[in-house]
């Protein structure tokens, strides 16, 4: 019997860092696996998170009867003449009838402004209250002085949404059948975007 010899140092040496590249190795492939796993989980949160602002979006859209103006974080848009409404018909713009899709990049809401009557107000009140707008009106304009007559109020959508860029298939907003919205959203660690496609139901311009 021949006894084994004893490791020399230079041995020893070697068999630790084979064992610590190898150990190093492993631990970056389990973390790769995790940050993989972990990207995929954030990315199924992210559409989920997007699809019930994709419905509302898109029934926003599709039940506008005119899109009145459109630009960077905003879509303004009239829903046509109420059937029922104290306001009578009159194939024009009212402030009951106007709707405000705004992003406020602040505050990172996504909002819908639309008009609420107090509770208890007389039809008398209402028809006082209504406003018709002229043809010409500066759309926007018009929906950012509508949030000042303590009527026209916001519902938010969603927030986390930091831009939404909008476009038409029509130079001429009152034109135009399709919009497109680019939204880009935050869960405060990931940034994402998606676009949100729809097309009016029943279009037609007022006046």
């Amino acid at each position: 019997y021949r006894p084994r010899p004893a490791l020399t140092l230079i041995e020893l040496t070697i068999a630790l860092a084979i064992t610590t590249t190898t150990a190093a190795v492993l631990a970056v492939l389990i973390n790769a696996t995790a940050m993989g796993t972990t990207t995929q989980q954030d990315g199924r949160r992210g559409l989920a998170r997007l699809q019930p602002i994709k419905a509302q979006l898109g029934d926003a859209v599709g039940n506008a009867r005119c899109i009145l103006a459109a630009g960077s974080n905003y879509l303004v848009y009239w829903t046509g003449d109420q059937i029922g409404a104290v306001t009578p018909a009159n194939d024009a713009v009212n402030l009951s009838e106007l709707r405000l899709l705004e992003v406020d990049p602040t505050t990172k809401t996504l909002s819908l402004y639309s008009t609420q009557w107090p509770a208890g107000y007389s039809n008398a009140s209402i028809l006082a209250a209504d406003q018709t707008y002229v043809a010409d009106a500066d759309w926007y304009a018009a929906a950012e002085a509508a949030k000042t007559s303590g009527f026209f109020s916001p519902t938010t959508i969603s927030t986390g949404i930091t831009a939404m860029g909008v476009s038409l298939d029509s130079a001429t907003a009152t034109s135009a059948r399709l919009v497109s919205l680019n939204i880009t959203y935050t869960d405060g660690v990931t940034t994402r975007s998606a676009i949100v496609g729809a097309g009016l139901q029943n279009p037609s311009a007022p006046w």
